[in-house]
């Protein structure tokens, strides 16, 4: 395979958009030391596992321009593709998979308006002055700040909260909910009715973690929490390195701290017993 046709198999991933330029440059690297320099296995391979360190997760997004408001942007996820979106305003949306949502690059001064086509579990941040409006087909939801599931698929329209309280309504009636409660969407009635919520978080939203801000080791007491591991630290300073982004907890914990060692550009090996090693 020529360099040139690598290349282009690289510039052709959606995924390679969502890292800063320093990270792209690296992870460049990465693959033609892999192939190209020492062949050590196919591009393919090489590929796919720089494309898999997900730090920084933003989505596919892209942005549609009006001239008499803010530029719109647009993320659609895929099969298999979960995302977690930091909105202007400091709202937290997780986006599920095969889910498109539109919002403002910078919200109005009187509201904060998103569209969403699939299901987000949203974490608004809470705002008195600007009430947070999410249009979802049949139903409309209206909360000032909360955490709270919405699913919009055609017909099937549902919220479930979480935390706090939230306005779901559709032409013909609005129901309010507060936590543990969930309202569903009856088409034949075009109404929405309230219900006891089946669960207060999604079991898919949990695949990603929000490690933005937090140090190193503050990152690993969080992945403890569901995996058995112990590390080694040939310097006390590397427990307080910035880590930025997000962890997809999909992958192994081997997997898991090589994307923060690829991140943080440290060190992390593999020694006896679920015990790993870390260096600079």
């Amino acid at each position: 395979m020529k360099l040139d046709r690598l290349q282009e198999e690289w510039n052709e991933l959606p995924q390679k958009g969502i890292f800063p330029d320093e990270v792209k440059f690296r992870m460049w690297n990465a693959i033609l030391s892999a192939t190209i320099n020492r062949r050590k296995i196919r591009y393919r391979k090489a590929i796919a596992a720089c494309a898999a360190l997900l730090i920084t997760v933003t989505g596919y997004q892209f942005f549609k321009f009006n001239s008499s408001t803010a530029p719109e942007i647009i993320t659609q996820t895929f099969p298999q593709d979960i995302r977690l979106l930091r909105l202007s305003d400091g709202t937290r949306v997780w986006v599920n998979e095969n889910t498109k949502i539109e919002y403002p690059e910078k919200f109005a001064s009187d509201e904060r308006i998103v569209k969403l086509t699939g299901e987000a579990f949203f974490e608004v941040a809470r705002d008195t002055t600007r009430p947070f409006v999410i249009s979802s087909g049949n139903i409309k939801t209206t909360v000032l700040g909360t955490s709270f599931d919405v699913k919009a698929y055609g017909n099937i329209a549902e919220v479930n909260v979480r935390t706090g309280k939230v306005k779901v309504e559709t032409e013909q009636n609005a129901v309010f909910l507060e936590r543990g409660t969930a309202a569903v969407f009856v088409p034949i009635k075009n109404m929405v009715q309230k219900r006891k919520a089946l669960i207060l978080e999604p079991e898919w939203k949990k695949a990603l973690i929000d490690v933005d801000g937090l140090t190193f080791e503050a990152v690993i007491e969080k992945l403890k929490a569901t995996h058995h591991f112990t590390l080694q630290y040939n310097s006390e300073d590397l427990k307080l390195l910035q880590v930025k982004g997000t962890l997809d907890t999909r992958q192994s914990v081997s997997e898991i701290l090589q994307t923060l060692a690829f991140a943080l550009e440290i060190s992390i090996k593999p020694a006896d017993n679920n015990t790993y090693v870390v260096s600079r």
